[in-house]
């Protein structure tokens, strides 16, 4: 860490602060300031992900849903430093809404006019994410989770089965976040902001739909608490009423599934603290299947 700080004072970047406590453990994210004391954030990302995370960011800026907008959906983006993989961006005021303790429901159905606007927006995604490339990621997230934890290979390749056996038809593909849950919806007084942008693609909107909903099921689980998808309800009409030419019901329990089986696998790859729920996530998905 100390030959990226180093890096980033040369850059004209100095460290304003301590890491954001919430995020992934291989993608640390520090708060700066540049040279003339405006606040920034530098992200630190895999080999290859930076670039792309930039590039998508710098696509989003100039569309609809970027600084055309107001107030932009995004923090603008300000840099990319390739030595280092560090994306720099704008710094916001505001919090992720995960870090406010309880799920507030009425600030994330003000996200969703912001998702809407999003999926409406004139951005050109790089990449497209289809019903058929989710059933061969959840493919490969079986055979990583059979190497990692061979105790839950049998249920993550019997849910793999089951999505594909239940695809569906990718009636409309929009630009998408590939990530919209409370760790990824700033927080201010004044505005919500997403941010995170490496799965940003061209995709099926309810797939951002059912990412908030699951990752809600999930928090309530996690924190001891029965869950429920009264939050997926509430954003489904919400939204609905948004953009009215959307037939997503069809197609949600498909994406909700997928989107439970990803955090099934986050848990065991990234957060090994949580694989105790892994039964209770692949279960829930298997119903929404069935």
């Amino acid at each position: 860490m100390e030959q990226i700080l180093q890096a980033l004072r040369r850059a004209g970047y100095t460290t304003d602060g301590p890491d954001f406590a919430i995020g992934r453990p291989d993608r640390a994210t520090l708060p700066l300031v540049t040279r003339t004391g405006a606040p920034v954030v530098a992200k630190l990302f895999p080999a290859g992900d930076g670039e792309s995370t930039f590039a998508n960011m710098h696509e989003l800026w100039r569309s609809s849903f970027g600084e055309r907008r107001r107030p932009p959906g995004l923090p603008r983006p300000i840099d990319y430093l390739p030595d280092i993989r560090v994306v720099i961006m704008e710094r916001l005021p505001g919090r992720p809404l995960i870090e406010l303790g309880a799920l507030d429901a009425s600030v994330i159905a003000g996200a969703v006019p912001l998702l809407a606007s999003l999926h409406e927006c004139d951005a050109q995604p790089r990449r497209r994410r289809s019903s058929r490339g989710i059933v061969r990621s959840a493919k490969r997230k079986a055979e990583r989770v059979a190497e990692l934890a061979p105790h839950f290979a049998s249920v993550f390749r019997e849910l793999a089965g089951a999505l594909e056996a239940a695809q569906v038809e990718d009636l409309e593909l929009v630009p998408s976040h590939g990530d919209f849950s409370p760790r990824n919806i700033l927080v201010a007084s004044h505005r919500l902001t997403l941010i995170d942008w490496d799965r940003f693609q061209r995709a099926d909107p309810a797939r951002d739909i059912a990412s908030m909903g699951t990752w809600c099921w999930f928090w309530a689980l996690r924190q001891g608490r029965p869950p429920d998808w009264i939050v997926l309800d509430r954003i489904v009409q919400t939204y609905t009423l948004l953009r009215p030419g959307t037939a997503i019901g069809a197609r949600l329990r498909f994406h909700v599934a997928a989107g439970l089986m990803r955090i099934a696998h986050i848990s065991v790859e990234l957060w090994p603290n949580d694989a105790y729920l892994v039964p209770q996530l692949t279960a829930e998905a298997l119903r929404h299947l069935r």
